[in-house]
């Protein structure tokens, strides 16, 4: 990745500064830091002046207006917001007005600020057509928002191996080997997935059909994937998944 993406960073705290400085600076090395606002009248300066890709902005900074009242003064707004704030009372209103990128409560941790980059990163090479070319899908088909106590992440869908029921927990398994527990059931999650790329082959799990290497009728039926797990198949679910497959 060789084009650098301007931030822009609104925080009151001097220390959060240089520690936001410090994870770009040392992870994000396609990042450009080109401000850093401390107050509201520098935020919307710098905002208007600089038209950064990618704003990293704290909630409040102690003054009249937070900066959400500020950005809906803005007109036009074509830039990646990632929330990093003390605070998880703005997340639902924030993510569904402003769509953002990431929703990071402090202390804040540079694996957090990473994966929102690169979240944010995707959705503007997809706003410029230079990812996913080929369909009309919906943003929300492709990036799953996931609620943990320090943030909300989001994760691209297509990098989910598949998910484990574990009660009113649902395990994320990701490609990169990772997992995420998350408390939800695994049935809202199954509402939200792209039905054209995950299937529910069992109660306990739902699989990407693009992680599966074959289907094994030995033995019982059962999902190999690529990373070597084995998925059962449940019996009342074998001929469904026939059809969703289209096999005979």
């Amino acid at each position: 990745m060789n084009e650098k993406y301007n931030v822009l960073i609104v925080e009151d705290d001097i220390i959060n500064s240089q520690l936001l400085t410090s994870i770009l600076e040392k992870f994000c090395p396609h990042i450009e830091i080109v401000g850093i606002a401390q107050n509201g009248e520098q935020f919307i300066d710098l905002l208007l002046n600089l038209d950064p890709d990618i704003l990293l902005l704290d909630i409040d900074l102690g003054e009249e207006k937070n900066t959400l009242e500020i950005l809906n003064e803005v007109d036009n707004l074509d830039c990646e917001i990632i929330i990093t704030t003390s605070h998880l009372d703005y997340a639902i209103k924030t993510i569904n007005e402003y769509h953002v990128s990431g929703y990071i409560v402090k202390p804040i941790k540079p694996v957090n600020i990473r994966n929102a980059i690169d979240t944010a990163v995707t959705k503007i090479l997809q706003k410029r057509g230079e990812l996913n070319k080929k369909g009309n899908n919906s943003i929300t088909d492709k990036i799953l928002a996931l609620p943990t106590n320090a943030s909300i992440e989001f994760i691209e869908t297509e990098n989910i191996d598949y998910l484990e029921a574990d009660g009113k927990y649902t395990i994320f398994y990701l490609v990169d080997g990772t997992n995420r527990v998350i408390t939800k059931n695994i049935g809202e999650y199954e509402k939200h997935l792209p039905k054209d790329l995950f299937f529910r082959v069992h109660h306990k799990y739902i699989v990407n059909l693009k992680r599966i290497k074959f289907i094994s009728r030995l033995e019982g039926n059962y999902c190999q994937l690529f990373n070597g797990k084995s998925l059962s198949i449940a019996k009342r679910r074998v001929e469904v998944f026939r059809r969703f497959l289209n096999l005979k």
